[in-house]
């Protein structure tokens, strides 16, 4: 997400978020159809490429568009969307699997994805940033360490064991990856790919906050579901 979204900033929002909302409907159209359990999760990793392209850009569209006196009520309610809309499609996902096929949880998603690609090419402005200084690539490659590392212990941790080897190792290098982000990332200062001295600020804080605990509670219901054989 963090690397996708400095790149829409540069080379438009508008056009990064058609591509995302594209690129997720046919990897979830693929998903639907796929034959083999290779093609369906290619189909997912390309989902997540096209997720990865929308998420931070819709909040990069509001921060552009909306006058600093709503900004926090707008920036408010993507909070709440995004992590209420991912608790809630937990539940509808189980839900569809009881009562119909698998298949029909990309259904639904494809016809958001329809629904906000044409508002998205009616109603949303295009922006972008002009920077003076390059795409911080050293930074963009460290934080996709650190995710990768931080989310493998969260993923596999309960199967493997937290003392598993592989599971000691993610976190040790997905915690040395955050710490060198932060590092890397104080460094550059305006050059940066994220300020991470803004996440010290109220609102931001805040809206971090809230985010963090509908990621947290996303992953408590995950585990639920797949303790009683409802999802994949």
């Amino acid at each position: 997400m963090l690397p996708l979204g400095a790149i829409g900033d540069r080379v438009g929002r508008k056009p990064m978020l058609i591509t995302g909302l594209v690129v997720f409907g046919i990897a979830n159209v693929a998903a639907g159809l796929a034959p083999t359990t290779e093609v369906m999760l290619a189909a997912r990793v390309s989902a997540g490429v096209g997720a990865a392209m929308i998420m931070p850009i819709t909040l990069a569209v509001i921060t552009s568009t909306f006058p600093e006196e709503q900004r926090g009520k707008a920036i408010g309610v993507w909070t709440g969307v995004a992590g209420g809309g991912g608790i809630l499609g937990m539940y509808l996902s189980a839900l569809l699997v009881d009562i119909v096929d698998w298949r029909w949880l990309f259904v639904l998603p494809v016809v958001l994805v329809a629904i906000a690609l044409a508002m998205t090419l009616r109603s949303v402005p295009n922006s972008r940033e002009r920077s003076a200084h390059p795409f911080d690539t050293v930074g963009a490659l460290v934080s996709v360490v650190a995710v990768v590392g931080l989310i493998f212990v969260l993923q596999e941790g309960p199967e493997r064991g937290s003392t598993a080897p592989a599971t000691l190792i993610g976190l040790v290098v997905g915690l040395v990856a955050a710490v060198g982000f932060i590092g890397w990332e104080l460094r550059r200062r305006d050059a940066s790919l994220l300020d991470v001295r803004i996440a010290t600020t109220g609102a931001r804080a805040t809206a971090d906050g809230a985010y963090l605990s509908a990621a947290m509670r996303l992953l408590v219901c995950r585990d639920h579901y797949r303790a009683h054989d409802l999802c994949p």
